[in-house]
């Protein structure tokens, strides 16, 4: 009589899946399931335990104490005829003696099994995967109690694999997880990237806009001192003084645009120590020009060899842009005063306590309402028609007064006129 193998269980493709989803087949040993075989051979006193678990064409052993092989074939598989009965533990005596397995290569041929126990592995759905199983190579049997701990250790077995399938899911997740963080700071460092190139380019645009309009008002100045020039042709000292007045023009433009090329650079401000009251003295005939005749500009320095540390460009800009503001403000006719003095200042929210040069700028204009006052520092904010401002220029002075260590102050009110004060931190007295 030929050996007959063991016919499939009626639910054979879902078994099968169930055991592929698991993902154990032919991985490596595990410690927990050679645990299950070493007590499986102690309990029932045999030379031979097994994991077993019934692939579609072959038993494979994912722990095994007593054989040198992995895997045999299913049609040899004692296992693949315990899964037919999931709910009982297959016990064959002496296998010489059962119809099944007397004429099976195992046991004609190495390891000659003559007995055989196995207790099958039920996943949560009813599906037996296998076995866990002992084997002797002399006829015997199991005790009850021998019995029931092969089913324990097969209960044991099925918590393991699904418990390896729930690990397995839970490294392959943190796996996800590590290569959607990466991408994600990838995808963000590339953000920044873009919000810091976007940022450098808004500023580089307000600063060559603010440039643009502080240059504007030096050529106007320029322009009025050519024309004066033109007029005067031929008074020497007129000429002289004119076109000096024209000079200092140029040369504040020429600061001007190195302003903008080490913005474009990203460079350091060019800082330097300024005694704010000389250079505003020295400034009269370019303010003056700016001014234009229908405004009476006086001066009233009383902070003399007070130095400051700013940028001389800045500075100069400042200077044109609040002069410019409140000539446009007056319109026809009026008077602007422009002042310094030294101030204490302690128990201020926005400046920290010391001395400060104020340096102030008043006309006798009509003034503005308390929700207009607020909005006038902030950048393209401008009350002018279309084309007249461009509502950087006060933005501009308040840029400056922060970069000195200051701040700007606004006092006006509907027919009171108004009065930009700059704060700006002192450094000292320059000695005579």
């Amino acid at each position: 009589m030929s050996h007959s193998p063991a016919p499939f269980p009626s639910n054979e493709d879902e078994r099968a899946l169930s055991l592929e989803h698991l993902r154990v087949l032919d991985s490596a040993p595990e410690a927990e399931f050679d645990d299950i075989v070493m007590l499986a051979s102690a309990l029932c006193d045999t030379p031979i335990a097994l994991v077993s678990l019934v692939d579609r064409e072959r038993q494979w052993f994912k722990a095994c104490v007593g054989l040198d092989a992995r895997e045999t074939h299913r049609d040899l598989a004692f296992c693949a005829h315990a899964i037919l009965a999931p709910t009982d533990v297959l016990m064959v005596e002496d296998a010489r003696l059962d119809a099944r397995f007397q004429e099976s290569a195992l046991v004609l041929g190495p390891p000659y099994i003559r007995f055989y126990a196995g207790a099958p592995v039920i996943d949560d759905r009813g599906h037996a995967l296998g076995t866990v199983c002992v084997i002797d190579t002399r006829p015997r049997t199991l005790t009850d109690a021998q019995q029931s701990a092969l089913q324990a250790l097969a209960r044991q077995t099925a918590s393991l694999l699904q418990l390896r399938l729930l690990r397995d899911q839970r490294e392959h997740r943190a796996e996800r997880l590590e290569k959607e963080l990466a991408q994600a700071k990838a995808l963000n460092q590339l953000t920044e990237q873009s919000l810091n190139h976007a940022k450098r380019v808004s500023s580089l645009g307000m600063v060559t806009a603010s440039i643009a309009h502080d240059f504007n008002n030096i050529l106007q100045a320029l322009s009025a001192s050519l024309q004066m020039i033109r007029l005067r042709a031929r008074r020497p000292e007129d000429v002289e003084r004119f076109s000096d007045t024209g000079l200092q023009a140029v040369d504040q433009g020429r600061q001007l645009v190195g302003h903008l090329l080490a913005s474009v650079r990203q460079d350091s401000p060019n800082l330097v120590c300024i005694d704010v009251s000389a250079h505003i003295d020295a400034m009269r005939g370019v303010l003056s020009r700016a001014a234009t005749d229908r405004v009476k500009l006086t001066f009233d320095l009383l902070a003399p060899n007070t130095v400051v540390l700013c940028e001389e460009a800045q500075l100069n800009a400042a200077m044109l842009n609040l002069l410019s503001n409140a000539r446009d403000a007056m319109g026809a006719a009026g008077r602007v005063r422009i002042a310094t003095r030294l101030a204490f200042v302690e128990d201020d929210v926005s400046l920290s306590a010391g001395d400060y040069l104020a340096l102030s700028v008043t006309d006798d204009g009509p003034g503005m309402p308390a929700d207009l006052a607020h909005k006038i520092f902030e950048p393209f904010f401008t009350t002018k028609e279309r084309g007249k401002g461009t509502g950087l220029g006060l933005s501009q002075v308040r840029e400056f007064a922060e970069t000195a260590g200051g701040a700007v102050r606004l006092r006006t009110a509907t027919g009171a006129g108004t009065t930009v004060t700059l704060y700006l931190k002192a450094l000292g007295h320059i000695k005579e």
